[in-house]
């Protein structure tokens, strides 16, 4: 994109299918040890979930690379926050995308979500981009 975009446009979707192996790299990166994300065994048997679960702050960081990809030519990020609303397994495909929810003389807000085939939103989120 290299024109502002205006209120009410949709930020392309991404979609991400992270593998086992991307989790497990995710969390040595970042130093979140947590086993629910690398071990299987410990996180069906003795943590009850289904699978390895897909980090919050790597939806985040699907959320900031999609928002960035959209607006790298006319904005760069200023800030964002996002929750997580529902937890997300390996073999999900999250489709991460967004709508511009403001536009002044000096940046652009966007609504941003990942959300799972099955239509659930995983993380949701609000980003604020400066003008170049």
């Amino acid at each position: 994109m290299t024109t502002v975009p205006e209120v009410g446009a949709r930020v392309p979707a991404q979609v991400h299918n992270p593998t086992a192996l991307d989790l497990f790299s995710f969390s040595a990166s970042v130093w979140l040890l947590h086993r629910i994300h690398y071990d299987t065994p410990f996180t069906t048997e003795h943590e009850g979930h289904p699978g390895l679960l897909i980090h919050g702050p790597l939806q985040g960081v699907y959320l900031t690379q999609t928002a960035e990809s959209y607006l790298a030519d006319v904005a760069r990020i200023e800030s964002i926050t996002y929750r997580h609303l529902a937890p997300a397994y390996l073999g999900d495909k999250l489709e991460c995308a967004g709508i511009v929810t403001g536009v002044d003389g000096h940046g652009i807000d966007l609504d941003l979500w990942a959300r799972k085939g099955d239509g659930t939103n995983t993380t949701i989120g609000k980003a604020r981009f400066a003008l170049r």
